[in-house]
């Protein structure tokens, strides 16, 4: 389900065409920020997919970086680590905390970057007369059309923070990012502890980055 919610991310992030344009032009206000934040990291993205090479895109250590320099920056991966871990960041260590943030970061990074060539024909549409800006609490929503597939509903949920608005989850087709992992991250701590979980994070991100990964 994880896996397919982030195929489903990339289609959101890769569709940007004139209509993504067409929307900022119609909402150039103080409430349209948190809109502008998505809206760029869409642009930048879509512009460094046509401007690199195939063999660069092939790359994934290539594509895990360009994801870590457009992508991440406006993902709060520290509030979206302690929304999937629930109660148990509560009860976490300030290592624990740590530990887990860096791998889900790495999990992020490497799982976005896997599904992010895979479609460049998909036409965005922002729904801003349904947007909601409650500082420090927005929601954006957008409307995903692709050939041949039934259009998607993507949501992305910000909240504003010293850095400005930031991205923490994401929902499509009703289906949210956060709860999705709160879920499976929950039973697998509940089965065995959070130690686990990290240790097993860090070696699948191991395997990752040498490109061992069948996930």
């Amino acid at each position: 389900m994880i896996q397919r919610l982030f195929k489903l991310l990339a289609i959101a992030c890769l569709g940007l065409s004139v209509c993504g344009q067409v929307a900022l032009a119609d909402n150039d206000s103080a409430s349209s920020a948190p809109l502008k934040v998505v809206q760029q990291a869409v642009n930048e993205t879509l512009h460094a997919l046509h401007t690199h090479s195939k063999a660069q895109l092939s790359s994934p250590k290539y594509v895990d970086h360009m994801v870590s320099k457009i992508i991440l920056p406006v993902v709060d991966i520290r509030a979206s680590s302690r929304l999937v871990l629930g109660h148990y960041w509560r009860t976490a260590t300030p290592e624990q905390r740590k530990e887990f943030i860096k791998q889900f970061k790495l999990l992020l990074i490497h799982t976005y970057a896997k599904s992010l060539t895979e479609y460049a024909d998909s036409e965005v549409h922002y729904l801003a007369n349904r947007d909601t800006v409650n500082p420090p609490f927005a929601t954006i929503y957008t409307k995903v059309k692709r050939n041949n597939h039934q259009p998607l509903s993507v949501d992305y949920s910000l909240i504003k923070t010293k850095e400005g608005w930031k991205v923490y989850d994401i929902t499509i087709s009703g289906l949210s990012l956060i709860t999705n992992y709160r879920s499976t991250f929950g039973q697998e701590i509940s089965q065995t502890s959070l130690d686990a979980l990290i240790k097993r994070l860090t070696k699948q991100n191991e395997a990752n980055a040498k490109g061992k990964s069948s996930s």
